[in-house]
This record gives C-alpha cells, sequence and structure tokens, in this order.
C-alpha cells in the first residue's frame, strides 16, 4: 500500500480515536472575580398625625426583601479552544458576544451533564423543603417564581411581555422551547426582559440532601437575541442575571445568617 495513503487512514483513525473521547459539557469557570455586593435599601418610617375623635384610613403600599433567594448578575469573557489535557492550547479563538448558559449548584458533585432535563413539579417542591419555604403562604416558592409558560403573577402584571426562553443544549442533551421552568429578570424599567431568562434543570441522579436534583441555569443574554446590547435591572449591560435559591428564614438571617456555596459552571459557544 502507498505509504502516503497508510499515513493518510492511521492519522484518520486517530482523528477519529480522539473524537470520540470530546464531548462538550458545562465547565468550570478560569476564574471568578467578585465585583460587589449590595442589598435592597431601608426606607425612613412615614407620618401622619393623630387627632381624638377622628378615623382615618391609611393605605400602604411597601416591600420587604426576600428570604429565599440570591441574586448574581454579570459579564463574560473567555475563549474557544482546541487544546490538550494539560491545558496547553493548540488555538483558540476570542469570544465577543457569548453565548451559551451559566449553571449554579449547592454541591461541590458535578453533575451528571449527559442526563440533564427540565426540572419537575416534584424537584421544585423537594427545593423549597430544603430552603424552609412554605409553599402554601410564602409567594416567591420555587414553584411560584420558576414556572413553565411564565410565573402567574408576572404574567398577570405584564400583559404582552416575552415569558418564553428559548431552545439550548446542555452537554448533547436538547432543551426545547419554552419546556422548561422559567424566571424572567427585570430590565431598568423594571419590566420583564427579553434576554434575561433562567431556568431550572435536574441531573435526575444527584439527589443529595443539599442541593437535590435542581441546577440553577442562567441563559446568556446573547443567545436570547444575539447581537443587541442588553439592559440589566439596573442600566448596566450584562450577559446574565439569575437568581439562586438561599435560605434566610427565621433566625437564618442578618448578623446570624448562615451562607450557602455555591459551585459555577459555564457553557460558551
Amino acid at each position: 500500500m502507498n505509504t502516503k495513503l497508510l499515513l493518510g487512514i492511521m492519522l484518520a483513525l486517530f482523528c477519529l480515536s480522539m473524537i470520540s473521547h470530546v464531548s462538550a459539557a458545562p465547565v468550570g469557570p478560569t476564574t471568578l472575580t467578585n465585583i460587589s455586593e449590595t442589598t435592597w435599601d431601608v426606607y425612613d418610617a412615614l407620618t401622619n398625625d393623630a387627632l381624638a375623635g377622628n378615623i382615618t384610613q391609611l393605605d400602604f403600599t411597601g416591600s420587604s426583601v426576600t428570604r429565599s433567594y440570591q441574586g448574581y448578575i454579570g459579564n463574560i469573557s473567555g475563549y474557544i479552544v482546541l487544546g490538550n489535557a494539560n491545558n496547553q492550547t493548540l488555538y483558540d479563538w476570542s469570544i465577543a458576544e457569548p453565548q451559551g448558559e451559566i449553571y449554579a449548584v449547592r454541591s461541590s458533585t458535578v453533575p451528571s451533564w449527559t442526563s440533564v432535563a427540565c426540572a419537575s413539579t416534584q424537584e421544585m417542591l423537594d427545593e423549597n423543603v430544603r430552603l424552609n419555604i412554605n409553599v402554601t403562604t410564602d409567594e416567591d416558592a420555587i414553584n411560584n417564581t420558576f414556572v413553565v409558560g411564565g410565573a402567574p403573577d408576572q404574567v398577570a402584571r405584564f400583559p404582552g411581555s416575552d415569558f418564553n426562553h428559548t431552545q439550548f443544549y446542555t452537554a448533547n442533551q436538547s432543551m426545547a422551547r419554552n419546556a422548561c421552568p422559567v424566571a424572567t429578570l427585570y430590565n431598568s424599567s423594571e419590566m420583564p426582559s427579553s434576554y434575561f431568562k433562567e431556568v431550572l434543570l435536574s441531573d435526575k441522579i444527584n439527589n443529595d440532601s443539599v442541593t437535590g436534583f435542581v441546577i440553577y441555569t442562567g441563559i446568556l443574554a446573547q443567545s436570547s437575541l444575539p447581537g443587541v446590547t442588553a439592559d440589566g435591572y439596573d442600566g448596566r449591560t450584562y450577559d446574565f442575571q439569575m437568581i439562586v435559591g438561599e435560605d434566610g428564614h427565621g433566625a437564618d438571617t442578618g448578623p446570624t445568617a448562615t451562607q450557602s456555596t455555591y459551585y459555577f459552571y459555564l457553557e460558551l459557544e
């Protein structure tokens, strides 16, 4: 057999062998930088003068800080890389407008990415239990916040807004458009944004006592609407906005509060 032809066949077989061992899956970020932290400001008391004999009707509006969630916002930069197991790069391409997903879990166990699917109602109810959320009385319960087709409260308050999520892939698993429980985060007009969608996933395997099945999944803004600048909740431009469950109920708040560690993964396109 011709030597060049034999060499070509051997090289092709080697490449096929390498491809069979490569599977795109979410990975940990190279760096994570905590830029800032903020919380809802406290309003001063308002007054009304009382006069003996009077009956005064008072109507109030007010807000209280959630005891069920932590918010994350930010930007992502990086590269598409062709490299080896020693992180040595043969070639790379910078990502100007990253598309893909950011994942957050409360367990050091790496999710089984090839088993991932949309989270079920029961998995969301189990997450309520882990976070000490009363599903009957707490409006910000997991299953009231992440809902296929949009949370009923949001849909009623913001008719005509976009509560859909795009189709996306986690590893080799396809998540169909509008198939998963979704939360739509706000823009600077305090309206549901078409860019910032978050869904709940499950790996259906790692049901530990801390995180259970739930994988909080932020869809990057450019995945929803490529090529458009995404207006964040505070008027700044972000690649993602997302919320994750955190127990701040009862005595688990203020100076006595305990904190949860979240593990982040990225899947960039």
